[in-house]
């Protein structure tokens, strides 16, 4: 047996050293009545006088239930990459930039000299958070629509806002 297959036993002889320690003793009765004299007493806490809800208690058929309020994080919603790892949107992208040509075009693309071009893969990855901007802002166009039949002035402002040569 090679040296390291010693090592097997270690967990074994820890286990064998962890069953054979006794179990602790039980307290007598008598030990247990002088630590608990010794500790205070418990006190039940008062119970709190809750103002009756308004609604009539006579009907057997209405539950009436507590007014809770619930305080959550919202998760994200519009951006479903949120819940996927980066190499998966890296491959998502890959996917819809070699999807978004011809075969030809695709074998004449992926080819890229180091240091002059871009890879492939930075490429799918730029069009890719492109079309996703693009989406994005057709998404808040279609908010500023319909906010514009009620109040023209705020879609006005908030046109301004997504203006692209104010952007940050």
């Amino acid at each position: 047996m090679k040296p390291a297959g010693y090592l097997i036993f270690v967990p074994v002889g820890l286990g064998l050293i962890a069953a054979a320690e006794p179990t602790p003793a039980r307290l007598s009765a008598r030990i247990s009545a002088e630590i608990r004299a010794s500790l205070p007493l418990y006190v039940a806490p008062v119970a709190s006088a809750k103002p009756e809800p308004d609604a009539p208690a006579a009907d057997p058929n209405v539950v009436v239930l507590p007014k809770i309020v619930i305080q959550e994080k919202r998760p994200p919603g519009n951006d479903p990459d949120v819940w996927l790892s980066p190499r998966r949107v890296q491959q998502k992208a890959l996917a819809a930039y070699k999807g978004s040509m011809t075969d030809l075009e695709w074998v004449l693309n992926s080819w890229f000299i180091p240091l002059f071009s871009a890879p492939p893969s930075v490429r799918a990855r730029a069009a890719y958070q492109s079309a996703k901007a693009a989406a994005e802002n057709d998404r808040l166009g279609n908010i500023i629509t319909a906010i514009a039949v009620d109040d023209p002035a705020m879609a006005a402002r908030l046109r301004r806002a997504m203006d692209p040569g104010r952007l940050p």
